[in-house]
């Protein structure tokens, strides 16, 4: 006879009293698509985005990927969880000249997580006359799919 667990069922896990405790290994990932801008660019703004937030630290893990490290400096830090994620860039289209950077959250809280993004974001797409993101969304989809369904 097996017995249920919250590791072994995520619907236990989801029921139980202490679910919001225990990790359900759901990976969260962010896309940011930049287009008509040359990948050393791209690199260049999101480490001038990196050095602009205050309690952010980063190490470069390869050529195209770097790990990220925001420490929140309000309030006691004993309470506080830092967020660690990755970001990593990658041709999407070559034929359209876009390039997506995907960051995924490796630990701590997902709100906080979105927020520090949402701000290197911002950055990323201000530092060049991007298109809409909306005309690029219907696009990277559509890419999304085909690569996906490539691995």
């Amino acid at each position: 006879m097996s017995s249920l667990t919250p590791e072994s069922s995520p619907e236990l896990a989801k029921k139980s009293w202490f679910g919001n405790f225990i990790s359900l290994e759901k990976e969260e990932q962010i896309f940011v698509l930049i287009r008509d801008k040359p990948l050393s660019s791209i690199k260049a703004d999101i480490i001038h985005a990196f050095l602009s937030i205050q309690s952010l630290s980063h190490s470069v893990v390869s050529q195209n990927s770097f790990r990220a490290e925001y420490k929140s400096s309000g309030g006691p830090s004993v309470f506080q969880k830092p967020v660690k994620f990755q970001v990593s860039e990658r041709e999407g289209r070559r034929e359209l000249g876009i390039y997506s950077v995907t960051f995924t959250l490796i630990a701590g809280p997902s709100r906080r997580f979105k927020r520090v993004v949402e701000s290197i974001q911002a950055q990323l797409l201000s530092s060049h006359d991007q298109p809409s993101v909306q005309a690029l969304a219907g696009e990277y989809s559509s890419y999304a799919s085909q690569y996906t369904s490539s691995l």
